[in-house]
C-alpha cells in the first residue's frame, strides 16, 4: 500500500499523467481541457516553484512575451473605447484576454517539463494512440449500429462517435492520429522491419476510413497530405510512398462506391475547395445574376472591373473578417471582439471569420498579425528548413517530426479554422509551440 501510494504521489507520475491525459480532454470538452491545463500549471509550480521560470529566456519566449503583452494592451484599450462608445456594458473582452494568459503559463511550463526530461513522451504518444484508435472504432461501430457506444446516434453522414452532436471528430483524428502513428516506428523494435510496416499501414487504414466517416473533408486532405509530406522527407520512408498512394486510393474509392451519402459528399469535395478559386470563371457575375444578387452586395466582390458571386460560405466569412479588419487596420479590435464589430459594420457576422489570419487581423491588426508572422517564421527555419534541408543525416524517426508537419497543417494560410482563440484550439497551438520549441534545440533527438 506504501509502495503504491508513493507512485501515485510521485510528482513525475502526476505530471506524466496531467500531460498525457490532455488527449482524452479534447474529446470531452472545454471544461475537462481547461481544467486539465490549469492542474497541470498549478501542480508544475507546485512541485518545481520558481525554476520554471528560471529557465534562459530564448528568442521565442521574447516573442510571445511580446504577443501576449500585445493582446492585453489591445483588448483593454478597445474595451474603454467600446464601453465609452456603448458597445458593450462590461469589460469582457479585456477579462478573457487576460485569462487567455494560462497559455503562455502553459507554454513555459510545458517548455520547462521537456528541457528537463520530465515528460515522458512514450507515455503521451500511447496515449494519442489509444485516443485517436478508441474514437475512430467508436465512428465505425457507430456506422454499423447507428449509435456509439455512449449512446449517441448517428447524424446522416456526418458521424462523430463519441463527440456527440460536435461533428469535429474528423479534426480531432488528424490532430493526434500523426503522433499515434509514430509510436510504433518511434518506440517499439521488431526483429523484422516489415512487421512495424504492416501495423502502421493498418493503423494508416482505419484512420482514413474513420475520417472520411466523420464527414470532415479539410482533415481528411490534411491528414493525407501531411502522411505524404513526411513519406516523402523522411529518406527511409520514401520507397512507400506508391504503397501508401494505393492504399489512399483503394479505400477513397471503396467509400465512393459503397455508400450514396459519402459518394455525394465526396463528390462535392471539389466544391469546398473553390474557396481556393474565388477569381474562377465560374464565379464570374453574369447580367442576369448581377439583377438578382442586386440587393445581396455582400454576397459579391468586385476585382479589376469584374464582379464575382461567392459560392462558397467561407468566401463569404472572409470577406466578414476582411471587412472587419479594414476598419482598424493597424491595432485591430481586441481579442474576441469580432461580434462586438460585425453588427455595427452591417454585414454577414458569424463567430468569428473561418480562418486564424483573418482573425487575428480583425482582432489585432497588422501589429499583432507581424508578431505572429515573425513567430511562424523563425519556427519554420529552425524546424522545417534546419532539420530537414541543413542536417539530412537526422532524417528518421524523430520525435519532432509528426509535430513539425502537424504544426504547419494547423497554421496553413489558406484553409478553414475555427478560432484562434478558443480553448481547444488555443491549447492545441500552444501544446505544438512548447514541444516543437524545445526539441528544436536538441542536437540528438532519439
Amino acid at each position: 500500500m506504501t509502495l503504491f501510494s508513493t507512485k501515485i504521489l510521485n510528482k513525475y507520475f502526476i505530471i506524466n499523467s496531467l500531460f498525457s491525459l490532455l488527449i482524452f480532454s479534447f474529446i470531452a470538452g472545454n471544461l475537462i481541457l481547461n481544467l486539465n491545463v490549469i492542474l497541470l500549471i498549478i501542480t508544475s509550480i507546485f512541485f518545481f516553484k520558481k525554476r520554471i521560470f528560471q529557465l534562459k529566456i530564448d528568442l521565442f519566449d521574447k516573442i510571445l512575451i511580446t504577443l501576449f503583452a500585445y493582446i492585453l494592451l489591445c483588448s483593454a484599450l478597445n474595451n474603454i473605447y467600446y464601453y465609452k462608445e456603448g458597445s458593450i456594458d462590461d469589460f469582457s473582452i479585456f477579462l478573457k484576454s487576460l485569462v487567455f494568459l494560462r497559455f503562455l503559463l502553459f507554454y513555459f511550463v510545458v517548455k520547462f517539463l521537456i528541457i528537463e526530461n520530465i515528460i515522458n513522451f512514450k507515455i503521451f504518444f500511447l496515449t494519442a494512440f489509444i485516443g485517436v484508435t478508441f474514437v475512430c472504432l467508436d465512428i465505425v461501430y457507430q456506422l454499423a449500429t447507428g449509435y456509439d457506444i455512449f449512446g449517441y446516434i448517428a447524424l446522416n453522414r456526418n458521424l462523430s462517435g463519441p463527440f456527440g452532436d460536435e461533428l469535429i471528430a474528423g479534426s480531432f483524428i488528424q490532430r493526434f492520429s500523426i503522433i499515434a502513428l509514430f509510436l510504433i516506428p518511434i518506440f517499439f523494435k521488431f526483429k523484422k522491419s516489415y512487421y512495424k510496416y504492416i501495423l502502421t499501414f493498418a493503423l494508416i487504414c482505419l484512420y482514413l476510413f474513420a475520417l472520411i466517416l466523420s464527414g470532415n473533408r479539410v482533415p481528411m486532405a490534411f491528414f493525407i497530405l501531411i502522411i505524404a509530406g513526411i513519406t516523402i522527407f523522411e529518406q527511409k520512408l520514401r520507397k512507400l510512398l506508391l504503397p501508401f498512394i494505393l492504399i489512399v486510393s483503394s479505400i477513397i474509392f471503396f467509400t465512393y462506391n459503397a455508400n450514396e451519402n459519402y459518394r455525394s459528399h465526396l463528390r462535392t469535395f471539389m466544391e469546398t475547395t473553390s474557396v481556393l478559386l474565388p477569381f474562377s470563371s465560374k464565379n464570374l457575375l453574369t447580367n442576369e445574376e448581377a439583377e438578382k444578387y442586386k440587393n445581396f452586395e455582400f454576397y459579391t466582390f468586385e476585382y479589376k472591373d469584374k464582379k464575382y458571386k461567392m459560392n462558397s460560405i467561407y468566401h463569404k466569412e472572409f470577406k466578414t473578417g476582411y471587412i472587419l479588419w479594414s476598419d482598424k487596420k493597424l491595432f485591430g479590435g481586441g481579442m474576441k471582439s469580432f461580434k462586438v464589430n460585425c453588427p455595427k459594420a452591417k454585414i454577414n457576422c458569424n463567430q468569428h471569420p473561418h480562418n486564424y489570419y483573418l482573425e487575428i487581423l480583425a482582432s489585432l491588426g497588422l501589429f499583432g498579425f507581424f508578431i505572429i508572422f515573425i513567430l511562424f517564421s523563425l519556427i519554420f527555419i529552425k524546424t522545417f528548413i534546419a532539420k530537414y534541408f541543413k542536417k539530412s543525416n537526422l532524417n528518421h524517426y524523430h520525435l519532432i517530426t509528426p509535430f513539425i508537419f502537424l504544426f504547419f497543417a494547423e497554421i496553413f494560410p489558406i484553409k478553414s479554422t475555427g478560432s484562434f482563440f478558443t480553448t481547444g484550439n488555443a491549447t492545441y497551438i500552444f501544446l505544438l509551440l512548447s514541444i516543437i520549441i524545445p526539441l528544436s534545440k536538441v542536437k540528438k533527438l532519439d
